[in-house]
């Protein structure tokens, strides 16, 4: 009996062990590995969403600093300005030279000037070249100026000048305007940096002084116009660089000196140099002697006709007049065979007028108040068809063969009395003199 129930209950302690792992089997494996990734997603969310907060912190912190930093700063801005031991500039002239640059530089060139007369400091600031350069920096400082300079230009101190001349060397192609000085001034010494000018035009301008001898740097000159101005002293020889130059126009000025030899000069065409005081002997040396069509060099000095005027063979006009000759002139002047206007009036000449007629283009010849003599060229005389006036008067012409002009284009004539004698005229104004106190003219 005790054995049975001894086997009973060690079945029954037996069957225990078997039940408990049926039991910690439990639940399936499978729904275990679907939950185990949304737990990790889950935390990395959580740990990415940390990190950012953390990172708001710190900008956080950091723009704190910043505040307090630039409070500090406007702190100690307030503790300087409550400091009555500090300079404070209350006049304008007590401003510092460095802050009165940068007050007006960057006003136009044409203006800044004005404000010259706020105080010493100012004008030599703005008077220096140093400022000068940095004011033509404007926007506007080209303005107006792609054709020439105007009278703006002309008016400014030296040092603007310069920088000016500096700046523009290449672009401005004239020199010129229509305007007219108020006072004398000197020719600008800069004029020589604009090395890309074609055109110097100044005429009447109350020009004083002497022509720079730099302006052999103005290569692409073409004309220089400075007539009735007050320019004194002699030509620069430099001149004869001037190799692009086509005319010279230096009429009624104060200019000594001989006149330069130009044998560089091929391009000339026209030169105007009367109402001077040159002396010597008259101009004739230019590179292309042929190319020169227009030679005015009345009312000056000069002594000599030189030879070598006769290689001057295509001129078209010739002014001589008003002299001190002391020689006979030249027969070498009959070569001018293109000459339309002949002016040898009061120079003291002397010789014969025979060799005219080899100017078959003459228009007017004035030859009054010389010492011409000998007999007039009346046949020659006769063949200038185009001839309208003549003028002979106050010379030592005797008569010759009979003048008959019938039909001629004469329409002026001037000549003494014993020569009118001997002159047959129609339709023609008889001692219609164009120099002052002689006939009616």
């Amino acid at each position: 009996m005790k054995r049975q129930r001894s086997d009973e209950q060690s079945d029954e302690q037996g069957a225990t062990p078997g039940t408990a792992s049926e039991t910690l089997s439990m639940p399936p494996a499978e729904p275990n590995s679907a939950v185990l990734p949304m737990i990790l997603s889950t935390l990395e969310t959580i740990q990415a969403t940390m990190a950012a907060m953390r990172k708001e912190v710190a900008d956080i912190k950091e723009t704190q600093l910043a505040i307090i930093s630039s409070q500090r700063h406007l702190s100690n801005q307030v503790l300087d300005l409550q400091n009555h031991k500090k300079k404070f500039f209350t006049r304008v002239q007590d401003i510092p030279v460095e802050v009165i640059v940068q007050i007006f530089a960057w006003i136009p060139m044409r203006t800044v000037l004005h404000y010259r007369r706020l105080s010493k400091t100012i004008n030599q600031c703005l008077m220096s070249r140093e400022f000068a350069m940095l004011n033509v920096q404007t926007t506007d400082f080209q303005k107006g100026l792609e054709n020439g300079i105007d009278r703006t230009w002309f008016h400014l101190p030296e040092p603007y000048q310069t920088v000016f001349a500096s700046a523009m060397s290449e672009q401005l192609k004239k020199v010129g305007s229509n305007f007219k000085n108020n006072e004398m001034k000197p020719l600008p010494q800069s004029i020589t940096r604009l090395t890309g000018v074609e055109k110097i035009e100044l005429p009447c301008c109350k020009l004083t002084g002497s022509i720079p001898d730099g302006i052999s740097a103005l290569q692409n000159l073409t004309t220089l116009q400075l007539s009735h101005n007050s320019l004194t002293g002699p030509l620069p020889s430099s001149l004869n660089l001037l190799v692009a130059l086509e005319s010279l126009v230096l009429t009624n000025n104060q200019l000594c000196g001989e006149f330069p030899a130009l044998p560089n000069l091929h391009e000339l065409i026209s030169v105007d140099i009367s109402a001077n005081r040159f002396t010597g002997p008259f101009p004739t040396v230019f590179g292309n002697s042929r190319a020169l069509k227009h030679l005015f060099g009345s009312k000056n000095l000069f002594s000599v006709i030189p030879a070598t005027i006769s290689l001057l063979t295509n001129l078209e006009q010739l002014d001589i007049s008003e002299n001190s000759f002391t020689c006979e002139l030249p027969a070498g002047i009959w070569n001018l065979t293109a000459l339309s206007s002949l002016n040898m009036s009061n120079c003291r000449l002397s010789g014969s007028l025979a060799g005219v007629g080899a100017l078959h283009n003459l228009e007017s010849l004035d030859a009054f108040n010389n010492q011409f003599s000998g007999e007039l060229p009346s046949l020659e005389i006769r063949t200038l068809g185009r001839l309208i006036d003549l003028h002979l008067s106050r010379n030592q012409l005797s008569g010759g063969e009979m003048l008959d002009m019938t039909g001629s284009n004469l329409r002026y004539v001037c000549v003494d009395p014993d020569l009118q004698r001997n002159m047959i005229v129609q339709d023609c104004y008889m001692n219609r003199c164009r120099h002052a106190g002689i006939g009616d003219y």
